[in-house]
């Protein structure tokens, strides 16, 4: 069998053809599964991702090597947050009273040098260390150590510039207003140092999911078969796959449902880890979270109409996540009328300049074409989004509530933003887990016919029962894992009813 390349992908047919014209069991699918199963599925993924269009989220997961591998059903990663998060004021003193933060307020806490004791959080900063407020012009410095309060930090700081005037605003003051380290500073022969602040980083979890489905071929059918084959553009080589025609089908609605599951499933462990779902035989059944639930909530937003300020805004709150964590670059997967939608706002933006020798208009004379569609967006620092169909959104039998006036999905205007750079650990944002040898089983029961041996010839031929044909099961083990759910986002159309 061909060493298998993404370049190799260049050059593709998928057709149908008879049995064993010029095929081989060597490249029956279902045997390269037993051999290189992870080969296999990249074609695979590839082919349904390209060439069928329906799964470009196997294809950006799976066809470009983006799967993880674990060796049990549960995984876990962690996301490493700035060390500077500021910290959050629950509480303000100033001479054994409580600071008035209210409209009305008149107190001047910090005037003449006097102390303000602010309680948060945690402990981050030591003495000596200059801190700012919401306001930046607001500075103060942390004059000794801070001592705990029940679950709590007091902080005792002074007014930093100098002028005995000088105060901090109040309403800086109330609780929920932050604080953040601005620097350090210390007196000739002082002992003090500021402290490291350490974050503990976010932990996230998620399970596998297992997924079944089974296909039936009758002996009457077992004739035609489908051939995926590819040819590497450097060496002129070809490798060639062939299935069943049902199992090609098969094929098919595997990767669909693999794509739906790993979007739409909602995880199901209850709060202590246990999952009340039970199968037939009493054992749970595990239910991952899917791309959609792990994005941030906070970046999932509605709208009633797209605009360029909006798409601009949202993405640079997105790209904004992920500053020197890797790069901005954002693939913006939606239905027919999302894509109608990015269109219609890039063209607005278009008209705003003058172009000279477009490429909407190309040919000459009497055979000129005039049309486009805008498919990638750059912006400002880096950001850059590519826009891909995503045909799974147009699904009127998943996706049965439709615009009122369009009478199109509504799901086919929601717009998936995936950061599909890097994060700060090299590693990709966005990444398919399996678990090991589990990723894609198959299997057949055979009757009068078994994959890549036939019909049965002799009394001696055993099968394991007496069916016109046999069946395949197909099992894998799938999860998804969105690295920086903050770095991810969706866009949904705000429809009433």
């Amino acid at each position: 069998m061909a060493q298998m390349q993404n370049d190799l992908f260049n050059d593709l047919q998928v057709y149908r053809a008879q049995r064993f014209d010029g095929l081989v069991d060597e490249n029956m699918l279902y045997n390269a599964y037993q051999l290189e199963p992870h080969k296999v599925n990249t074609v695979l993924s590839y082919v349904f991702g390209s060439m069928d269009s329906t799964s470009p989220l196997s294809m950006i997961t799976g066809a470009i090597g983006r799967t993880m591998t674990i060796e049990s059903n549960q995984y876990e990663w962690k996301l490493m947050v700035e060390s500077d998060e500021p910290l959050t004021i629950q509480a303000a003193y100033t001479l054994g009273s409580a600071v008035d933060t209210t409209s009305s307020s008149t107190d001047t806490p910090g005037i003449n040098g006097t102390p303000i004791q602010i309680w948060v959080d945690r402990r981050a900063y030591g003495p000596g260390a200059l801190l700012e407020f919401d306001d930046n012009n607001y500075q103060v410095r942390v004059m000794g150590e801070p001592y705990q309060d029940g679950h709590q930090w007091v902080y005792t700081l002074q007014v930093a510039d100098g002028d005995p005037a000088s105060y901090i605003s109040p309403f800086l003051l109330a609780s929920g207003k932050q604080v953040s380290r601005l620097g350090s500073a210390y007196e000739e022969g002082s002992d003090e140092a500021d402290i490291i602040s350490y974050q503990s980083p976010v932990m996230f979890r998620n399970h596998l999911t297992t997924m079944r489905l089974k296909y039936d071929i009758t002996g009457s059918a077992y004739s035609d078969v489908m051939v995926v084959e590819m040819r590497d553009p450097k060496t002129k080589k070809s490798s060639r796959y062939w299935a069943d025609l049902q199992e090609w089908e098969a094929y098919r609605q595997w990767y669909k449902n693999v794509d739906y599951q790993l979007i739409y499933q909602k995880y199901n462990a209850n709060s202590v880890g246990r999952i009340p779902l039970k199968g037939t035989n009493g054992r749970p059944v595990f239910l991952g979270a899917g791309l959609q639930q792990q994005i941030a909530a906070s970046n999932k937003l509605k709208y009633t109409k797209l605009t360029l300020t909006l798409l601009e805004e949202f993405l640079y709150k997105l790209a904004y996540n992920v500053r020197g964590m890797g790069e901005r670059k954002y693939m913006a997967l939606s239905g027919e009328m999302g894509i109608k939608e990015l269109d219609r706002v890039l063209r607005e933006k278009a008209a705003t300049y003058t172009l000279i020798d477009t490429s909407f208009v190309t040919g000459s004379g009497q055979n000129l074409t005039f049309g486009g569609q805008f498919t990638t967006y750059k912006m400002l620092n880096g950001v850059e989004l590519t826009i891909k169909h995503w045909p799974l959104l147009d699904d009127t039998y998943h996706f049965r509530k439709l615009h009122p006036v369009s009478g199109y999905p509504v799901e086919s205007y929601k717009m998936f933003f995936l950061n599909i750079g890097a994060t700060s650990d090299g590693g990709p944002n966005i990444m398919k887990v399996t678990r090991k040898g589990r990723e894609f089983v198959l299997w057949a029961t055979g009757g009068s016919v078994v994959p890549g041996q036939g019909y049965g010839t002799s009394v001696s031929t055993v099968r394991s029962n007496s069916k016109d044909g046999f069946t395949v099961q197909f099992l894998g083990d799938s999860g998804i894992m969105v690295k920086n759910p903050t770095a991810c986002g969706i866009l949904e159309l705000n429809v009433e009813g």
